[in-house]
Parts: structure tokens; sequence; C-alpha cells
């Protein structure tokens, strides 16, 4: 009997140290994300936008749970091994929840991009021609996509030399200087060699598609290995049950 509770026991101790592990990578990949592609996520928004602060959160979460079910196996504490495991839960109907909610906006990416995308370049040259305020968040979101992606405009260079009112202020060769590789500011032909004409719908809903399957990944393999440490836990309680607890 001992034999068997000091395994599982030890099983549980293994398991919470890869928790903390995993707490610190789902930490990691939900900063990195936000960092570089904060505004490619903004660009719909919509829920999905929200992840990688939700896998920050989830990353807390499992860090923290990790070191309470290491200290509650340790002292073999079956208060703090209940708390652990019903927190575990939650936080995995946390991940289910990510889950569900990438699955449904994977199948819409390409749509969602094009209408979000084109209203925002209609917006960039709006504040390119009139300098209203209003216009100016959307404006620095397509400069930010153009450059970070190495892409111009929706379906390429023509969203501005074909649009009429840009044409009529900066001439039919000339787009912004976020869709050139050598330019830091203002505008630049579209006889430079350096402009990248691939548009940014393509790009956009490739990271997006791309982020969305990470997510998709990291949650269900997460969502297994919890379920482990939650029947670990549960195994754990009941024996520590028959034997008598502790009290912290």
């Amino acid at each position: 009997m001992g034999c068997k509770k000091n395994m599982i026991k030890l099983l549980l101790v293994v398991f919470n140290v890869v928790a903390v592990i995993i707490g610190l990578a789902l930490i990691g990949i939900g900063a990195f994300t936000m960092y570089r592609y904060g505004d490619i996520l903004s660009i719909t928004e919509s829920t999905f936008t929200s992840i990688p602060t939700v896998l920050i959160i989830l990353g807390l979460m499992v860090f923290i749970l990790g070191f309470l079910g290491c200290f509650g196996s340790f002292r073999e504490n079956r208060a703090l091994l209940i708390l652990y495991t019903i927190l575990l839960v939650v936080v995995l109907m946390g991940e289910a929840v990510a889950l569900i909610i990438s699955l449904i906006y994977q199948n819409s990416i390409k749509d969602r991009v094009f209408d979000a995308l084109k209203v925002k370049t209609g917006e960039f040259i709006q504040y390119d021609l009139t300098k209203k305020e209003m216009y100016k968040d959307s404006a620095e979101v397509v400069d930010q996509i153009q450059e970070t992606l190495a892409c111009c405009g929706v379906h390429g260079i023509e969203t501005y030399t074909d649009n009429s009112r840009w044409n009529a202020t900066h001439g039919g060769t000339i787009v912004p200087a976020s869709c050139c590789d050598d330019v830091s500011s203002g505008y630049c032909s579209t006889k430079n060699n350096t402009v990248n004409s691939e548009g940014c719908n393509e790009k956009v809903a490739n990271t997006l598609s791309d982020n969305a399957g990470l997510v998709i990944g990291i949650s269900f393999g997460f969502i297994l290995i919890q379920i482990m440490g939650v029947c670990l836990g549960c195994v754990l309680c009941q024996r520590i049950a028959r034997d008598g607890y502790k009290e912290v």
C-alpha cells in the first residue's frame, strides 16, 4: 500500500515539475505572439485576438499549480491536493475554450482577413489624405503589417496605385514607405526594385492560420497531459484519505 502511494506521489511530483516547464512555455509563447504579431492578430478585431493573453494567463496558472501540486504531494496534504485538482480542472476548461475558439475561427480566417484588411487599408488612405486622428490607429496597424510581413496593400500595390484619390495626390507609381525594404518613412516608387509587390491578404491569413494551429496543437497536447495530472491527484487524495491525512 505504502509503496503504491509513494509511486503515485513521485509520479505527481514529476508531473508538476513538467507542469512548471509547460507554464513557462505557455507564458513565453503567448508573450512572443503578442509582441511579434500583435498588430496582425488585431486586424480582424475578433475573439481570436485575445488568445495570446489567454495563453499567458493559463501559463501563469499552470506554473503556480505546478508548485502547489509539488507542495501538496510532499506534505501529503489532502486539502491542498483537492484544491490543486479543482484548479487544474478549471485550467483544463480554459484550455478547452481556447481550443474550441481556435477551431471555429480557423475555418473563417480568410474571409475575416479580407474584409478587415480592406477596411483598414481604406482607413490608411483616408488618414494619409486627411490626417484625421480617427484613422491614425488603422494607419499604424497597416504600416506595421506591411513592414513585418513584407507585403503591400490587400492584394498588391494596386490597392494604392489603382485608388483614384491616392492617384490624384501621389500619382500612379507611389506607395507607402512600409511597402519597400529600403525606405523608412514617407513614400516610395513602384519602380524601386525593393518594393514588396505581394499583397498582405494571403500573408496575414497564413500568419493567423499558423497561430491558430499552434494554439490548437498546444491546447490539445496540454489537455491530455493535464488529464493525467487530475487522475494522479485524485488517486493520491484517495490513498492519503485511507491512511489519514496531514494538516498544513
